[in-house]
């Protein structure tokens, strides 16, 4: 067995990030602080696939003031500065531990480009737990057409740099995106976790073979 980890989401705490980046666009705006929302509230809209000029709307600004707010939020989300504000969830490195005690196999797969990745790795000690040669991004300045295809690329890239059967590995993911990547590439089991950028009522509807809250419930399968 193979275990293949998105980085965001079940590894790392992205949400006060994001709220940062949120009240940053709306800077320059002239939003009234009467409307802007609590963390709380936009990472629940986050969560249900609330889009980021609705929820400037939401936020009392007008539609003009709301698509520059959403154009700024996209470079603001990784802006390097934020980077720190990330976290890792509680359960993480017990979970690396406990795998690494079953010897199976595990790697990251990240949308992160690397230089929004080695900040992390180096923050976090990731390097402790996973090699530096299984961690899989996109190159600094590669494009990509969507997020499916590009992370499909990068899943069928890591399988084959590491010589890993596609039917032999588990994706955990928190978005749509895993879910659907982890049937195209042909995993054997795809597994949801809703502490991430999706509801656990979104995820649903997706119909992964196993949706959880944390990590101890994917050890509770491994054992």
């Amino acid at each position: 067995m193979n275990l293949c980890f998105d980085l965001d989401g079940p590894i790392i705490d992205v949400s006060d990030r994001y709220y940062r980046a949120y009240l940053e666009s709306l800077i320059g705006t002239g939003a009234n602080s009467d409307h802007i929302l609590r963390k709380e509230d936009f990472w629940k809209l986050k969560q249900n696939r609330i889009s980021d000029l609705e929820i400037g709307i939401l936020s009392g600004l007008s539609v003009k003031d709301s698509i520059t707010a959403s154009e700024a939020r996209r470079d603001l989300n990784f802006k390097e500065d934020f980077l720190y504000m990330d976290k890792v969830f509680d359960d993480v490195f017990d979970t690396f531990e406990y795998i690494k005690s079953k010897n199976i196999n595990f790697f990251v797969v990240t949308l992160r480009r690397k230089k929004q990745l080695n900040p992390t790795i180096k923050q976090f000690k990731l390097n402790k737990y996973i090699n530096l040669d299984k961690f899989f991004p996109l190159a600094d300045e590669e494009k990509i057409q969507n997020d499916i295809q590009g992370k499909h690329i990068l899943v069928v890239n890591a399988h084959r740099r590491l010589g890993l059967n596609t039917q032999e590995t588990w994706i955990i993911g928190d978005s749509d995106t895993d879910v659907h990547v982890g049937r195209l590439a042909r995993l054997g089991k795809i597994i949801a976790i809703d502490r991430g950028i999706r509801s656990r009522e979104q995820l649903e509807v997706l119909r992964p073979d196993y949706l959880i809250n944390n990590l101890k419930e994917l050890t509770g399968f491994l054992s």
